[in-house]
């Protein structure tokens, strides 16, 4: 009964409330007793700085050594540096105690060991690889120690000859102890009594684990089970149970631990299973895995892609292990493309290449993307960015596995799943994919790669022949598009391939080659432009870019046409291609790779014009060029002119441009270009300084030539400058040998093809232009010369010299008549008159006024840097040209020809800063 309803049997409710009161002032008096004592013992407790001070570096200490244990590096220099401040601290310290604890010691002489022991086990590639944060504070510890230990070697040598010096165990020497003995068990650095239990023979591990288990009872968890303890909150506070030691039950002991302890006798397990089987588990697994737990666990992988904190080479692991299980090829598709692209995400610093290694195994991917596309058995599309398609390959595997289940167990399939595995055998599978953004990716992998190796090393050469594999994957790429009559993709892939094999020299195709035992020597003659192109790649590539449908596709392709032409010497072909093309009027709106490969071109036609004889031509050509001779790298994407930048350097701008130059198996020698338009301004410029006439025809020689004239004592030449100036002064007083003999010591010949040839050929134009010059400057002293003293004096026929003769007197550049029985020319010298004096005078004034209302005319159209970013003088030749042009065409002049001869190339403009 209640004692609501008995009162005799139970204390009143005064009395009963009295004792509850009792109880709690006892309770609260035994506890302000214990929290009394507990702070005056916190009061007590006086510590002197030598403990505090001490106290903070063995902490720091056993943090470094965490951090070690653990090869976390980067927080280990960390410390370091905040030991190192603690130390500092503890100067005044270790001078009243008298020197520096022999703990402050061992630890520099233990950081001395761990640092060197892991670097050398880096330099072997032994042990756990670090990362690259981990790897650069480890060599920036290294060096730290190594500069400040030097202070403590005395005293470290001290101590240890004093046998005081006790290092701990490294990590190296304590897996070497382990692998000695297995059944220590007591272990003070940290190991884990699991960890060391597996390491013994047979079940004395686990035993040792729970005989520790069981003595640690009591000592180290009594504090967690009475902080685990309920507190009865009853009206009378803190009863008696409180403070009563509870047993704890059999479900309840050391469950973490037991948890902790089954982990490793697990893991035990799996490795006598592997020792005994002699077989990787993943191995075993991958047999055994459906096609429905491989494409979930595709999935489960393929959604981490892109999320942040996901480890790409974790990644990359994963879906390699993937493709080891899968068995349809479908889904092996699925896992190369994925595969593919985590490989191109590896390097995503766009001014490094890919390494060399993911290089290949992508390459070894594609290849076997492409032989699955290809196979018409397969029947595997991929999804471009254009088609509007799902991807389908989960569902028809699915349905094939359960066909060919049922039709393992023997069982006859439903009309339902055999209809639909019938339609599923007939029916296309679709992968997401791209394949040209993979190949053109490579592509520029591979490029990348050789900029960034040394061009004379051995491995420059094995790294090119890889581009044989890359040009075979891109015709495997062009026949897959074809089957699917995508001719957008088509002739992407097909200027892809002429961009790999345009600039590559075939002697069979040279026409030096051909004509060399021909009568009239190795000179080109005017032929057919597609003569003997039968047959051949590069032809055929461009034949059919020319039918592409974009105006990017056919400038590309047109000029690689003539690049290829220019290398093997056919230069009237690739004048006319080039010509008829008019690119050199429209460029200027084309993309910086386009224009890049404009200037290569011309570049290469002014070197094709040089070695057919065309020494006009030539100069035309690289005039264009050299008058921007601070920036001819950039233009020909040869390299980057550091220099130029001065203060204003732009990093982003230097960056791109570094990232556009050409692999230097490409590169066009820049001292065989700069004397090769040198020699040709010689040729042109030379006579025209003879004639008297003002007028500048080469800008980039006469800025060299002239400064070279006013020098009152030359040094002997060296560099190639200097040989082709000091030749033009021999040439300027008619010495044709002496000439010759100088430009024959260029160092360009060593390298130029048919070098012997155009030896020749340039002999000739040289004593030609001597005799121009010779005649011009000495034929006012003659009254008569005998042609025989001509053709000796210049080794040349009699019938080249009455040529140039002739030619010279219709040009009214020589005054006199040809005596034919004599064979002698009559000079006809007479002095100008007083008016013709003036008439001359003033035309030339009129010349100079005319130049200049053009120069200014530019600059009030462009702005003033249209003309201060241009070399030697006024920038606007072919605009005025332009003009001359309309006035002499007008006036029932030469039109085409003559125009392109004032214009001075076959560019638009000499300005590039409108084209570049």
């Amino acid at each position: 009964m209640s004692r609501f309803f008995g009162a005799q049997e139970t204390p009143s409710a005064s009395e009963a409330s009295e004792d509850e009161n009792e109880r709690t002032n006892v309770v609260r008096t035994q506890l302000a007793d214990i929290d009394s004592s507990s702070d005056d013992e916190d009061k007590r407790v006086v510590r002197t700085e030598k403990d505090k001070r001490y106290e903070a570096l063995r902490k720091k200490i056993q943090l470094m050594r965490n951090f070690i244990t653990n090869n976390n590096w980067n927080d280990c220099a960390y410390h370091y540096e905040e030991w190192k401040k603690l130390l500092e601290k503890t100067k005044n310290v270790f001078k009243k105690e008298g020197g520096r604890p022999d703990f402050v010691l061992i630890e520099w002489a233990y950081l001395q060991k761990v640092v060197s022991e892991k670097k050398q086990l880096q330099k072997e590639k032994k042990g756990v690889k670090l990362s690259k944060t981990d790897s650069k504070s480890l060599n920036k510890l290294n060096q730290r120690i190594t500069k400040e230990i030097t202070g403590y070697k005395a005293e470290i040598a001290a101590l240890e000859k004093a046998g005081r010096l006790v290092l701990p165990v490294t990590v190296a020497e304590q897996k070497d102890d382990d692998g000695d003995d297995g059944d220590d068990g007591g272990v003070d650095d940290g190991v884990d009594d699991g960890d060391a239990g597996d390491d013994g023979d047979g079940e004395g591990g686990d035993d040792m684990g729970d005989d520790d288990w069981d003595d640690d009872y009591g000592d180290g968890d009594d504090d967690e089970d009475d902080s685990d303890l309920d507190v009865d909150e009853t009206p009378g506070g803190f009863t008696r149970a409180f403070w009563l030691k509870k047993t704890p039950t059999e479900g309840d002991t050391g469950k973490k631990r037991d948890r902790k302890q089954r982990e490793p006798k697990k893991k035990k397990e799996d490795t006598t299973s592997t020792a005994d089987d002699g077989k990787k588990p993943e191995e075993k697994k991958s047999t055994e895995m459906s096609t429905e737990a491989v494409l979930k666990k595709l999935r489960d992988i393929e959604d981490t892609r892109g999320r942040r904190g996901v480890d790409r080479k974790e990644y990359i692991q994963d879906l390699e292990l993937l493709l080891t299980k899968a068995r349809k090829r479908a889904t092996r598709v699925k896992i190369e493309t994925l595969l593919t692209t985590a490989l191109f995400d590896m390097n995503l610093n766009t001014g490094t290449a890919l390494s060399i290694n993911s290089w290949t195994r992508c390459a070894k991917l594609l290849n076997a993307i492409v032989a699955c596309l290809l196979d018409p058995e397969m029947k595997v599309r991929l999804i471009e960015d254009d088609d509007d398609l799902e991807e389908n390959y989960e569902e028809l595997e699915l349905e094939e596995e359960e066909k060919e289940k049922k039709l393992k167990e023997g069982k006859k399939a439903d009309a339902k799943p055999a209809a639909a595995a019938a339609r599923s055998g007939d029916e296309i599978i679709y992968i997401k994919g791209n394949l040209h953004s993979y190949i053109q990716r490579l592509s520029d992998q591979f490029l990348a790669s050789l900029r960034e190796m040394q061009e004379h090393d051995e491995k420059y050469a094995e790294r090119l022949g890889d581009e044989k594999g890359l040009v075979d994957l891109i015709k495997s790429g062009t026949k897959y598009y074809q089957s699917l009559n995508k001719k957008a993709l088509v002739d992407m892939c097909r200027l892809l391939h002429l961009t790999h094999t345009y600039y590559i020299y075939k002697a069979s195709k040279d026409h030096f080659a051909q004509n060399i035992e021909e009568e009239k020597g190795y000179m080109m003659q005017m032929k057919s432009m597609f003569s003997d192109q039968a047959g051949d790649i590069v032809y055929d590539l461009c034949l059919q870019l020319y039918q592409a449908e974009g105006a990017r596709t056919k400038t590309v392709a047109r000029l690689c046409h003539v690049y290829y032409y220019c290398i093997h010497n056919r230069f009237h072909e690739a004048r006319n291609l080039l010509l008829m093309s008019h690119l050199q009027d429209v460029i200027h709106d084309a993309d910086i790779h386009c224009r890049i490969l404009y200037n290569r071109t011309l570049a290469q036609l002014g070197l094709c014009a040089f070695r057919n004889g065309h020494f006009r031509y030539a100069m035309d050509c690289l005039s264009e060029l050299f008058n921007h001779q601070l920036r001819i790298k950039e233009l020909l994407a040869q390299g980057v002119t550091s220099n130029r930048y001065h203060h204003d350097r732009n990093l982003e701008k230097e960056l791109r441009e570094k990232m556009r130059v050409y692999p230097y198996h490409m590169h066009m020698a820049h001292e065989m270009l700069e004397a090769v338009n040198l020699i040709s301004g010689m040729l042109i410029e030379i006579p025209n300084l003879a004639k008297g006439k003002r007028k500048t025809i080469s800008r980039s020689f006469r800025m060299k030539y002239d400064p070279y004239k006013k020098q009152e004592v030359t040094a002997p030449p060296e560099s190639t400058r200097q040989i082709i100036l000091a030749a033009s002064d021999i040439l300027s007083n008619g010495d044709w040998e002496g000439c010759f003999n100088l430009i024959c010591q260029l160092r360009m010949w060593g390298y130029m093809p048919h070098a012997q040839q155009v030896k020749l050929n340039l002999k000739k134009q040289i004593q030609q232009v001597a005799l121009q010059i010779y005649l011009l400057v000495n034929a006012s002293t003659y009254v008569s010369i005998n042609a025989a003293f001509l053709c000796e004096m210049f080794s040349m026929a009699e019938s080249d010299v009455h040529r140039i003769v002739s030619r010279m007197m219709l040009k009214n550049e020589l005054l006199g008549a040809w005596d034919q029985p004599s064979g002698c020319v009559i000079m006809h010298n007479e002095e100008q008159s007083r008016l013709q004096q003036k008439i001359s005078a003033m035309a030339d004034k009129v010349a100079q006024h005319v130049e200049m209302n053009e120069t200014k005319l530019d600059i009030h159209r462009y702005g003033w840097n249209y003309n201060r970013n241009q070399n030697y003088g006024k920038d606007s030749k072919g605009q005025r040209s332009h003009h001359r042009y309309n006035k002499d065409k007008s006036r029932g002049g030469k039109d085409d020809s003559n125009y392109q001869d004032r214009r001075g190339g076959y560019g638009r403009s000499s300005n590039y800063k409108r084209r570049y």
